[in-house]
């Protein structure tokens, strides 16, 4: 198992798993721009998990920067495919991110639905604290 920096030539792996991870993804069209975007970007770092080429894993995370909040990496989405779970690729992905946390000083958090009861036992075996508790509000136009 390899972890490495995502390439636009992963797009399909990636937006493969990030179905599975929101089954009402984005056209791939729109997703591959975004991918593009956000490989571009040196506020993102998106890192694969690829066995015998194919990528079976994927962490997004960001440099969030805002008003009266000291700087994190947030990470923003990780995904493993179900056949590969249980094997230690989700930490490595997450140590990833929290390596380049720590080469730029800051914390890592990570928001996860109040339903993924599994998730937030996989988080706080990593050493993630629950900070706090919150409601998403979205105004549609």
């Amino acid at each position: 198992m390899n972890i490495r920096p995502a390439m636009l030539a992963d797009k399909d792996h990636v937006e493969r798993l990030a179905q599975v991870l929101t089954p009402a993804a984005e056209s791939k069209h729109r997703s591959a721009d975004g991918l593009s975007l956000l490989l571009d970007s040196n506020e993102h770092r998106i890192w694969v998990a690829d066995s015998d080429e194919a990528v079976v894993g994927w962490l997004h995370a960001y440099l969030a920067v805002r008003v009266g909040v000291a700087p994190f990496v947030e990470i923003a989405g990780l995904i493993v495919d179900e056949q590969y779970r249980g094997n230690g690729i989700g930490s490595k992905l997450v140590e990833a991110a929290i390596f380049w946390a720590k080469s730029i000083g800051v914390s890592v958090r990570v928001r996860s639905n109040s339903m993924r009861d599994a998730t937030h036992k996989f988080y706080q075996a990593q050493g993630f604290k629950l900070l706090k508790q919150q409601h998403v509000f979205e105004f549609n136009l």
